[in-house]
């Protein structure tokens, strides 16, 4: 088994795409500008929540820092009010960490969504939170700078070859590379196969069993 392993959140431990897509909707709206669809959501997110604003606005107004800015501050509070929503676990991932904690797992959440969310969605998916450490956007870069998670790993006294980084975006898999952690892509999530294999996974698996067979080594 490995001794350790990181999660990213979005995607990859919960389905958070129509709390997401509400909330930036709702700013779109107040904001008066186009919504955007659910695939444009989809190809909008995986860069941090300012990131996922800027993209979402009309692409004249993209590199308006100014107006970047007060939408940004909308869509924080809009997402706020929705977060919790409609977001859920995907199917087999509570069993799936609860089996990876009581093997000795060591595990960490590292997202990009802002840090306040991200905790609040560990606390109400996860009652009895089995993760040691949960970092959302702020205290480090943005992924795929490994800083975040090779401070994981410093925490958990592990080098970064005895771990896993588990995600469903080709971040993830880059991130896990430049930290020198071992690439887990999971197919339930925001992006396909090709993106997962193409951005270096070792592994993909298809279902949440995958992943723990993955992740003990068997």
């Amino acid at each position: 088994m490995y001794k350790a392993a990181i999660f990213d959140l979005d995607g990859t431990l919960a389905y958070t795409l129509e709390d997401l897509k509400t909330g930036m909707n709702e700013m779109l709206a107040i904001c008066s500008y186009p919504l955007c669809s659910t695939e444009r959501i989809l190809e909008n997110i995986n860069g941090g929540a300012y990131e996922f604003v800027r993209r979402s606005l009309p692409v004249h107004l993209q590199d308006d820092k100014e107006e970047v800015d007060r939408c940004f501050a909308i869509y924080v509070e809009c997402y706020s009010k929705h977060f919790k929503d409609q977001t859920c676990l995907y199917d087999g991932v509570a069993d799936c960490i609860a089996a990876l904690s009581a093997a000795g797992m060591k595990m960490a959440v590292f997202s990009n969504k802002q840090h306040m969310h991200t905790t609040a969605l560990i606390e109400k998916l996860f009652p009895d939170n089995p993760f040691a450490l949960v970092i959302g956007q702020g205290q480090f870069p943005h992924k795929p700078d490994p800083t975040g998670a090779l401070h994981i790993a410093a925490q958990f006294g592990v080098t970064p070859k005895e771990m896993i980084f588990v995600g469903d975006s080709n971040v993830d898999m880059t991130t896990a590379r430049n930290a020198g952690m071992h690439p887990v892509g999971v197919t339930w999530g925001y992006r396909d196969r090709t993106v997962l294999a193409e951005s270096g996974a070792e592994i993909i698996c298809d279902t949440a069993e995958a992943l723990l067979r993955a992740a003990m080594q068997e």
